[in-house]
């Protein structure tokens, strides 16, 4: 095959390709976000950009009209995420064949940023999502867990038939496989399972990714017997919103809440209830299950009391009711998973629980520099630059690819963490 001079336009859509084939994670979030962000061109790091949701609506009784208002929810998300990979390119180098450059250098590039970027969405959707199942630190064996994840889910509102992607790594589809060889299943999952040495799709009902940067999350280091501190701690917004939490019955020396920790409120003082419950958007129903919360922020006391930024919020009535009830003063707070264990997380969720939000980089000129270019992969919406210069000493291209990205919550209540 004869060499062939590679334009910036075949290398950039080359990489893009190769970017968004591998964003596992990425790719089961929205990005229908690109009609809202204005001038494509003009986005630099720390660019505000506006990201809508989709609408959700409510159901009235009678013949009576009764309109409801329309709300453009729009949220501010700052782009603020840039990751590159850079490299030196000598002039005999520059005429590989397609092959080569894609081989040599847009795949390995490619890849690369797909670590990054799939990581740190991972760390993002795992730190901001309430719903959880599975004991942490201890991997799944069957499909239990796997399955209670998405009854949470569709308890909280989302269709039945509504696509849900399950992103979890190979020690966690390995166990999975191992443990169900016994259990009835159709000859055929069966056979692919144990071919592919992974769960199938047609085991679980998702669409399942296996990929190694799912996040590990460390529980906080505690104690004692934490409780809610004061009654009727609520806030508007339900599960659109966040709220701080006063807490205290944290036992003595330091404690300390981690990011991403979840906990539920058992009520120490109605035995009928049980604790606070989530219910059904749309029917009020309480659910049956308890309502979890995530810590937002890390924080750190030694005297036992604690207040807390957690998601979502507690509305027990209105428009975005979430639960059924208002914590009473001294409910006890449980924390899922042993104080300072490790655990992988897999993650279940549907497109609309979190937005990837990625925009075109404002570029030079393309006089400034020898080459310059830009491409969007349709499937996730990742746009990469791509901009080379000549070093006319040392006789060498210096090329370099840009993303600029960030993430951002729309309904977290459509995501929940498999703790492994």
């Amino acid at each position: 095959m004869a060499n062939a001079i590679v334009t910036p336009n075949i290398f950039a859509k080359m990489t893009v390709m190769n970017l968004g084939g591998a964003l596992n994670i990425a790719r089961n979030m929205s990005k229908e976000v690109e009609k809202t962000f204005g001038k494509p061109k003009d986005n630099k790091p720390g660019a505000i950009v506006q990201v809508r949701k989709p609408y959700r609506f409510t159901v009235a009784k009678g013949l009576g009209y009764q309109p409801q208002p329309i709300t453009d929810q729009f949220f501010p998300v700052k782009v603020s995420q840039i990751a590159q990979v850079s490299f030196e390119w000598d002039s005999v180098e520059r005429t590989l064949s397609l092959r080569e450059v894609n081989e040599l250098y847009s795949k390995p590039a490619a890849l690369a940023l797909a670590s990054t970027i799939n990581m740190e969405a991972g760390v993002y959707i795992k730190n901001n999502t309430f719903n959880a199942v599975g004991v942490p630190g201890v991997t799944p064996v069957d499909e239990q867990p796997y399955l209670a994840a998405g009854d949470k889910i569709v308890e909280l509102g989302l269709p039945e038939n509504e696509e849900l992607g399950l992103i979890l790594n190979r020690k966690m589809s390995s166990s999975f496989v191992h443990g169900v060889k016994t259990l009835y299943n159709p000859a055929g999952t069966i056979s692919k399972q144990f071919q592919q040495g992974q769960i199938s799709d047609a085991t679980l009902g998702y669409s399942i990714y296996r990929d190694q940067s799912i996040p590990t999350h460390v529980v906080g280091t505690y104690s004692g017997t934490p409780l809610i501190n004061g009654a009727n701690q609520v806030a508007d917004g339900g599960n659109n919103a966040t709220m701080v939490l006063a807490t205290d019955g944290w036992g003595a020396g330091v404690t300390t809440l981690n990011q991403g920790d979840v906990f539920t409120l058992g009520s120490a003082t109605d035995a009928v209830i049980g604790g606070m419950q989530t219910v059904h958007p749309q029917t009020r129903q309480a659910t049956g299950d308890l309502a979890q919360f995530v810590v937002l922020a890390k924080v750190s006391d030694v005297a036992g009391v604690i207040s807390v930024l957690v998601s979502p919020a507690i509305t027990p009535s209105g428009q975005y009711q979430n639960v059924n009830m208002a914590a009473p003063d001294n409910a006890i707070i449980t924390v899922l998973g042993t104080s300072g264990v490790s655990s992988t997380t897999g993650l279940l969720l549907h497109k609309n629980a979190f937005a990837f939000v990625s925009v075109p980089l404002a570029n030079p000129e393309p006089n400034g520099v020898e080459m310059v270019s830009e491409a969007t992969d349709p499937e996730t919406g990742i746009s990469i630059s791509f901009i080379r210069q000549f070093d006319g000493i040392q006789r060498r291209h210096i090329n370099r690819f840009d993303v600029l990205y960030d993430f951002a919550a729309m309904y977290r209540e459509m995501a929940c963490r498999i703790q492994a």
